[in-house]
């Protein structure tokens, strides 16, 4: 995941819309204007705990989010945002809220959520302008749980909403096109798949999920258990064997079928983060000059 938050805050120049930039001058804003967003949140606390009408106290727990999203600390960010309801999909600090959320439920390993958020603004607000903002964080999403056609279909409408030529929206509706392709998407391992494998043929499944050098000693490792366990048997020490042979084999077999598909999970985010930060770099590159 730290990866992920890596080159996931350089999507922070499409968020011009939701610029912080501007403070009100309080000592909380100074501090975070500076950079010392620890002291920014205990003084956001003690203005909450003056605040004296609901608009204050909403926008004081959004800036002391803001303050535990820079420390990365993404879970209290949202322990901030989520109680917050608003009456009006007008409110501009709704549509703030929205997309800090947004980030939070993704930089926090939750994609799905960030979508449902996501999805829940676009279906209360019928401001396109802010939609565009909110484009490279679904499309970040959708692909992080594979839904390629709807991530396509995203990164479509993120091209249409640019002000290209129609010479650049052409070429640019083409590279997306051509990116979504199956034979250019990622090869995403089956976690399933991985286990069962692993089950049939211990270390098989840690092949299939790219760590062969595992998968082999895992392999070697049941082998020679049961071959001690045979040979105990055959010697005539059979409770010998069933203890010491298939009581650690059976360990070592249900760890293995288990690591299998922690592998092939952990091999799919390391596969959707690359192919992410592909995109991020023909954003900055296509979208930004």
């Amino acid at each position: 995941m730290s990866n992920t938050i890596k080159f996931f805050f350089s999507f922070i120049f499409l968020c011009g819309i939701f610029s912080n930039s501007a403070v009100s001058g309080s000592e909380g804003d100074r501090l975070y204007a500076s950079g010392k967003y620890f002291e920014a949140s205990i003084e956001y606390e003690w203005m909450i705990f003056k605040a004296e009408n609901q608009a204050d106290l909403y926008y004081y727990k959004y800036r002391k989010a803001l303050c535990y999203k820079q420390l990365r600390d993404f879970g209290r960010a949202l322990d901030e945002l989520q109680p917050m309801y608003f009456a009006s999909a007008n409110d501009s600090l709704f549509q703030r809220v929205c997309y800090e959320q947004s980030q939070c439920f993704y930089l926090n390993g939750e994609p799905s959520k960030a979508l449902w958020k996501i999805d829940e603004y676009f279906h209360r607000s019928a401001d396109s302008i802010t939609h565009k903002v909110f484009m490279p964080v679904r499309l970040l999403c959708l692909n992080e749980t594979f839904q390629w056609e709807e991530a396509k279909k995203c990164f479509r409408r993120f091209v249409q909403m640019q002000s290209f030529s129609t010479e650049k929206e052409a070429e640019m509706q083409l590279m997306v096109d051509n990116l979504y392709e199956k034979r250019n998407l990622p090869h995403i391992r089956s976690i399933k798949k991985a286990e069962n494998w692993s089950r049939f043929i211990p270390g098989s499944g840690q092949i299939y999920a790219g760590k062969a050098g595992e998968g082999i000693v895992n392999f070697l490792l049941n082998s020679s258990i049961l071959a001690f366990s045979a040979q105990q048997a055959f010697n005539g020490f059979y409770i010998t064997g069933y203890l010491a042979g298939l009581g650690f084999f059976n360990k070592t077999y249900q760890g293995g079928i288990k690591r299998a598909g922690i592998l092939a999970s952990q091999k799919n985010k390391e596969i959707i983060v690359n192919f992410n930060s592909g995109i991020n770099a023909m954003i900055r590159s296509d979208f930004l000059n």
